[in-house]
């Protein structure tokens, strides 16, 4: 299960609907990373051709009906050294629209994790179809978050990175030996967890670990932060946002930081 994944990479950025887009050296940093595990040669006129994919897709860009929807941009190169790039417009959730410290609260579904062979697993890769089928199995059973379970732990979230906080004050992820795709969104909030003396953990989110968490949250370029509160059913940690509101506004400032204008900076 490994040949389709492949014929491409890919990488998710926050676009501010104009010519902007968030944390654009570290996606790129991290598409480049994904295209060698992938055995993806990466064009010599790369940044160039990234530039012009990018602005294009801004170009061709209709805009979006509602003034607080996320806007969103994948990038994509494919095995033949070709860049594309694709936006889209994710709608916030309702109670986001009210304050900052009102962080979105969800139910989450545990669902087999998909794997692959020869160290792709934790790639974003051409073979995406099993995220996209755990998605839709978490829309049926009513919830917005697939789980994705190996060998009896979280070891990722279909469109997202879990980040649990322990009742004895560390925080936990998953670590890319289990799997997980390397979460930008995580890694900008990570200073802002240590300046709360919060220490940041990568290993295992087995079931023992998460019956005893005091918060449960996925961080993602496209949903921001949402609490999870259920797990099939099964209530989750306490009933404070503390924690994911100090995540959300932490994403929040991140980004507010880190606009990389594709028209005035160089790339």
């Amino acid at each position: 299960m490994s040949g389709a994944a492949h014929t491409s990479t890919f990488t998710t950025m926050r676009w501010n609907g104009i010519t902007s887009v968030a944390h654009f050296n570290e996606h790129l940093e991290r598409l480049k990373a994904h295209a060698h595990r992938l055995d993806i040669e990466w064009p010599r006129n790369g940044n160039s051709a990234i530039r012009k994919v990018l602005l294009d897709s801004f170009d061709s860009d209709t805009g979006s009906s509602n003034n607080t929807d996320i806007g969103l941009v994948k990038l994509r190169l494919d095995d033949e050294g070709t860049f594309s790039a694709v936006t889209r417009w994710k709608p916030i959730s309702e109670n986001q629209l009210t304050s900052e410290n009102n962080v979105s609260i969800c139910n989450a579904t545990a669902v087999e994790a998909p794997r692959w062979d020869g160290g792709v697993t934790g790639c974003k890769h051409g073979d995406w179809q099993p995220y996209h089928d755990a998605g839709a199995l978490a829309n049926e059973r009513g919830c917005e978050i697939a789980l994705l379970i190996h060998d009896d732990a979280v070891v990722d979230c279909q469109w997202a990175t879990p980040l649990l906080l322990d009742d004895d004050g560390t925080a936990w992820y998953p670590a890319p030996s289990e799997g997980c795709v390397d979460s930008i969104s995580l890694k900008t909030i990570t200073p802002y967890l240590a300046q709360e003396g919060i220490p940041l953990i990568a290993g295992r989110l087995t079931r023992n670990l998460i019956s005893r968490a005091h918060s449960f949250i996925a961080i993602g370029s496209g949903i921001g932060v949402k609490q999870i509160s259920e797990i099939d059913g099964q209530k989750i940690g306490s009933d404070s946002t503390s924690f994911a509101n100090m995540c959300q506004q932490s994403f929040n400032s991140a980004i507010i930081s880190a606009w990389f204008d594709l028209k005035e900076e160089k790339v």
